[in-house]
């Protein structure tokens, strides 16, 4: 029995129209393409994780002298990387005006993620084995918060707190890090990592209406 699942993706319609209509198939972004997207309300450099630590909060001792933290002139920092992989963001807010204008979005899309999730572990397993689906929402971190993990799988799914109003909801796809890339059908090999411009991939099939069966209602913003 399939559990139904529903998150939504913003956008513009003249993108979207033709994911709409079923002619193609979402678009994941490899994680380093965040960092150079054009709207700087979204930009961010996802494949590094920087943690600030309170330096008030933590007692610092030399030879049982304890460290003034006010003679620290900025908290410090560290940094986690995370996972490079491919996804694809949506959001858990529905029709949302606020969401409409951060993204410069035109159009919100109703996704069956849960049905989408059962055909990309389908597919994978018998395409591309050793691609694994990983879905779940973003977990929203503080100026001067560590994080509760260190994984560079799990930190795929932790953003900076100035993003929190997109409540977001990841599909992330994990490829085996033991292959360099995807083979084309020329027989070149295309890598799954290019450090100097952003990879999309995107899942396409014939037939529209196999396409349409994971949209659902599509909203505008109220004129």
């Amino acid at each position: 029995m399939n559990i139904v699942v529903i998150k939504y993706l913003y956008g513009k319609e003249q993108y979207l129209s033709p994911l709409i209509k079923g002619d193609v198939g979402f678009r994941f972004s490899d994680l380093s393409h965040y960092a150079r997207m054009e709207n700087e309300a979204m930009r961010d450099d996802e494949m590094v994780k920087i943690f600030a630590i309170d330096r008030s909060a933590f007692e610092v001792k030399i030879n049982d002298h304890v460290i003034d933290p006010e003679s620290m002139t900025t908290d410090p920092t560290i940094s986690f990387p995370a996972r490079h992989c491919f996804c694809l963001c949506l959001s858990n807010r529905k029709n949302s005006e606020e969401l409409y204008e951060r993204f410069k979005a035109d159009v919100c899309i109703e996704i069956n993620v849960g049905l989408y999730i059962e055909f990309l572990r389908d597919f994978f397993k018998n395409r591309f084995q050793g691609m694994e689906v990983v879905a779940k929402d973003i977990t929203y971190y503080g100026n001067s918060s560590l994080p509760k993990v260190s994984s560079p799988d799990d930190l795929v799914f932790y953003k900076p707190d100035v993003f929190s109003h997109e409540r977001e909801f990841r599909i992330a796809l994990f490829y085996p890090e033991d292959k360099p890339g995807f083979e084309a059908r020329e027989g070149d090999t295309i890598l799954f990592y290019n450090e100097d411009e952003s990879n999309h991939l995107t899942l396409s099939y014939p037939d529209p209406e196999f396409q349409k069966q994971f949209i659902g209602e599509v909203y505008e913003p109220i004129a």
